[in-house]
């Protein structure tokens, strides 16, 4: 399997989205190299680079996808991919890194050896992710859903916490829905308030897992419009979308992928307009 390097860079911040399924968002540096690397649970792992990868998933994934691209995959491999991201899915070859900080395991020599689970807890605390069914506890209010993880996590102050989580409401437009529970917000509102909960852990990097898809298409808009508003502020994302119009309004470069293979990539608009792939081509006449 091929290995990504996911880290942060001093380029201009950059907005991004995806076609189909998945999107990388903001100031990271996506590369790829061909190293293998079998790994498991609490053992050590030998390299090899210069064996081809045989696993399709996230392979051949191109090097100019530099502090901007779009990825789009088929199936529930865009998911499987977010779940890599912060090490709920256990990568089988290649490296990961987020920030510079290679995901789920560490390296000496030529070896690699898994974090412990304590380990992974602790950087995964840097990674927010927003799921398709929102996930919110249903006891909690909407100001308590996003001060519960700065508060147990971090171990927040909790006045400061609320503070921040005010802060955060307002900027998704929900200040006035603070004491509301989530059976009593639309799933536009729910949504939004998963997106500010993300957002209180300060993370490096936003994973979104088709964010709208479960919304009505009245509620869309203001769920993207936040996602808008995160790409424009520098956030990076990875977002698994079907929204074809936010791709070409918000995205710099869009890869198109099937299968976990790299199909087509370019300007979103090119590719959405006058794709070169036949396969990119009958994926677009359904869905636009």
């Amino acid at each position: 399997m091929t290995a990504r390097s996911i880290r942060r860079t001093t380029a201009a911040r950059t907005r991004l989205a995806a076609v189909g399924s998945l999107a990388v968002a903001g100031a990271l540096l996506l590369t790829a190299c061909g190293d293998q690397t079998d790994s498991g649970s609490g053992s050590s792992t030998s390299e090899s680079t210069d064996k081809a990868s045989t696993a399709p998933l996230f392979s051949k994934l191109p090097k100019e996808i530099q502090d901007k691209g779009v990825i789009q995959v088929g199936t529930n491999a865009e998911y499987a991919f977010l779940r890599c991201i912060n090490h709920l899915e256990k990568i089988n070859a290649g490296r990961l890194y987020v920030d510079g900080e290679l995901v789920g395991y560490r390296q000496k020599g030529d070896k690699l050896y898994e974090l412990k689970d304590s380990e992974v807890a602790l950087k995964r605390r840097d990674i927010g992710m927003v799921f398709q069914r929102f996930n919110l506890f249903p006891h909690m209010t909407a100001v308590d859903n996003v001060i519960e993880a700065p508060v147990q996590v971090k171990g927040a102050n909790r006045a400061q916490a609320k503070e921040r989580a005010m802060q955060l409401l307002d900027r998704v437009g929900l200040a006035d829905k603070a004491g509301n529970y989530p059976s009593q917000l639309s799933g536009g509102q729910q949504q939004r308030v998963a997106i500010a909960r993300a957002l209180a852990m300060d993370p490096k990097l936003m994973l979104f897992d088709e964010p709208t898809s479960a919304l009505d298409p009245e509620l869309v808009g203001d769920v993207l419009d936040v996602m808008r508003d995160l790409a424009e502020s520098g956030m990076t994302m990875v977002v698994v979308t079907h929204e074809m119009g936010f791709a070409r309004e918000v995205g710099d470069s869009l890869v198109f992928m099937d299968g976990g293979v790299v199909v087509e990539s370019g300007n979103p608009r090119d590719v959405l307009t006058d794709p070169q792939h036949e396969r990119t081509k009958a994926f677009l006449s359904k869905v636009l």
